[in-house]
């Protein structure tokens, strides 16, 4: 049968659905599911309207003290945001009705209700029973989480409707029975006390993958009920027999012996031979159990390193505090050098960071402990039972696996991992573990003072080493650079902690070259547009290295403007004149000299006499025309 002849046999049955009533435990579910969804919700008010023309009654309003309506309210459908829900018989979102014209005179406006989200309930021969709707007192824009709520709650209720439709079909046009529940587009079994099972459309055909005579042949205890679910089962046909209307989730097993999961309404129901029996009507629901218990994990773990999150633990740590479980260690971590690394060789090395971290706390704890990642780069352990001897001997566990891992970078250049740890231990009931969780988090603090500062400079170093290698000059050219600017320094006359800064940043103007590729630095050619683009970020990133690194941060500013030029045409931020810091003025002349003066893999070397020439004749564009004066004489004498 054709999936449209349904609505020609309801047809010619003319059912007169307002005849049909709804069960007091059925509005009793309906009572609770509003709340529940109010509840977590936070909305002004959630309803299920019964539409008979021209009225629109409230069946049934959430409980909470904010709601307006009542049950049993009725008002003229016109006017009502819910009169386009029903024309239309499609959903209708309000984000503020007070900007739009057409609601400005509704009934919704006196009470300050100006956002609505609304969906039109159907019974199964497509008549409107009614709607679903709620209503804000704020502009809302509705998530799509709460719109699969509303849809869930909706079909939860057609599937009411439609139980209630198919008893009224059952009881009163017998006739139609077999070919009505046969194109139904959910699950419908009827099984005897026994389990045994009688009748069953085409839908469980499909949901079960079973033939109808395997079925039929079989009871729900053999082929569909899990073993270790027949005691629940056996006991849900007691409570439906003793007159019980369930509704519930349970899992199962399809032909293909896969588990799976269906959502079952089951009442009790007189059989042709008037022994008790049940029926129900039931939906797969596999798809969004799994998608609930995604979400549910997602929610309590970091994406990253599959640890659990903050929010998580935060809500462990209150449970901990209230029990007489005593007595539990605290132990927080903190991976030094995450932000240079991070700024260095980018967020996806940053990562790999992270997950080493989380593998070595995870390997060095027990089933029991509860590891998450507390924030960027910060780590909580929870440790049950543990007193601070066994604290101690996780935290020696864990530090002497770290001290045996290395981040591996693709150029082959090496990073040992480096990480901070403190720990505190509860042991009396009165104390409040969020105070020992910050104890645990100060002496990590005092720990990461003397460790931070040596991963930071491994890194450094780290980087000076793999930028030797990347262009075979830099090394000597640095150093070259350094006597050269000390000697104009000292021209300058400037004082010991600006020289030894100068030589800082002679060696260090370059460190953000690391992340340029190898070819574009080595290249004989002229360069591309884009490749200059990128040769024209390295003083923004070894800005950003400088930064991260705390013995370093004070010459930062001088290496993002070594490229600046005197007339604002340089890079990366266009200053002009003294605007530019007086270090990076005498590092871009003493460099343009040594490049000029030093053989390139893309040029020959020129003599000292045309790169002093070449200098002058760029003095007061390119450079300070003081200090290429100072730098003339000095080198000519």
């Amino acid at each position: 049968m054709k999936g449209n002849e349904m609505n020609d046999i309801l047809d010619q049955i003319e059912i007169d659905v307002n005849n049909i009533k709804i069960t007091d435990a059925t509005l009793n579910q309906w009572q609770h599911i509003l709340d529940m969804f109010v509840e977590f919700s936070e909305v002004q008010d959630a309803l299920i309207n019964n539409y008979q023309a021209p009225y629109l009654k409230v069946t049934k309003g959430s409980s909470n003290s904010e709601n307006l309506f009542s049950e049993g309210d009725q008002f003229k459908v016109e006017g009502l945001y819910c009169e386009d829900v029903i024309k239309d018989k499609k959903k209708l979102e309000v984000n503020n009705a007070a900007s739009i014209k057409k609601w400005e005179n509704s009934i919704y406006m006196d009470n300050g209700l100006i956002s609505y989200l609304g969906y039109p309930i159907l019974w199964p021969n497509g008549k409107i029973y009614g709607t679903i709707c709620i209503h804000d007192n704020q502009e809302r824009y509705f998530s799509d989480s709460l719109k699969k709520q509303i849809e869930f709650i909706r079909d939860l209720i057609e599937n009411n409707l439609e139980t209630m439709y198919q008893n009224h079909l059952n009881n009163n046009l017998r006739q139609y029975y077999l070919e009505l529940i046969d194109i139904l587009p959910v699950g419908v079994m009827i099984e005897n006390k026994e389990g045994k099972i009688l009748k069953v459309n085409k839908e469980m055909v499909n949901i079960t993958g079973y033939s109808r005579k395997q079925l039929l042949d079989s009871s729900v205890f053999e082929i569909l009920v899990p073993a270790e679910q027949n005691e629940i089962a056996r006991e849900n046909i007691d409570k439906i027999l003793a007159g019980e209307v369930l509704i519930h989730e349970l899992p199962y097993n399809n032909s293909s012996g896969e588990r799976r999961y269906i959502r079952l309404q089951e009442r009790k129901i007189n059989l042709p031979n008037n022994e008790a029996g049940i029926i129900s009507i039931q939906t797969d629901v596999t798809d969004k159990i799994k998608s609930e218990e995604k979400i549910k994990y997602a929610s309590y773990h970091d994406s990253l390193t599959d640890l659990y999150n903050r929010s998580y633990l935060e809500k462990k740590i209150q449970k901990l505090n209230r029990s007489a479980k005593l007595p539990v260690a605290i132990i927080m971590a903190d991976l030094n050098g995450l932000k240079l690394v991070n700024d260095t060789y980018g967020h996806a090395e940053g990562d790999k960071l992270l997950k080493k971290m989380a593998d070595i706390l995870s390997s060095s704890c027990r089933d029991d402990d509860l590891i998450a990642r507390w924030g960027g780069d910060e780590f909580v352990i929870i440790l049950p039972g543990s007193d601070c001897k066994t604290v101690k001997k996780i935290v020696k566990r864990i530090n002497k696996k770290i001290a045996n891992q290395y981040l591996e970078f693709e150029d082959g250049s090496k990073l040992p991992l480096s990480a901070a740890l403190g720990y505190e231990v509860k042991e009396n009931k009165f104390e409040d573990i969020l105070e020992i969780l910050d104890e645990a988090e100060s002496r990590m603090y005092k720990n990461k003072l003397t460790e931070s500062r040596s991963i930071k400079s491994n890194i450094l170093n780290t980087l000076l080493k793999t930028l030797s290698e990347k262009s075979q000059e830099t090394s000597s050219h640095s150093n070259r650079m350094a006597d050269l600017a000390k000697k104009l320094a000292k021209k300058l006359k400037l004082s010991q902690n600006e020289i030894n800064k100068l030589t800082l940043v002679a060696k260090l103007h370059d460190i953000g070259k690391t992340v340029v590729s190898e070819n574009i630095l080595n290249k004989k050619e002229k360069l591309t547009e884009t490749e200059w683009k990128e040769i024209k970020t390295h003083p923004a990133v070894g800005h950003r290295i400088l930064n991260a690194t705390e013995e370093f941060s004070h010459i930062s500013e001088e290496v993002l403007s070594h490229h600046e030029k005197w007339d604002g045409s340089g890079y990366p931020r266009g200053l002009k004149e003294e605007e530019i810091p007086l270090l990076a003025r005498i590092i871009a002349i003493v460099d343009a000299y040594d490049v000029m003066t030093t053989k390139q893999v893309y040029k020959k070397a020129v003599s000292k006499a045309e790169a002093l020439k070449e200098i002058k004749k760029h003095a007061g564009t390119q450079f300070d025309p003081e200090l290429v004066e100072l730098f003339v004489d000095l080198m000519s004498a």
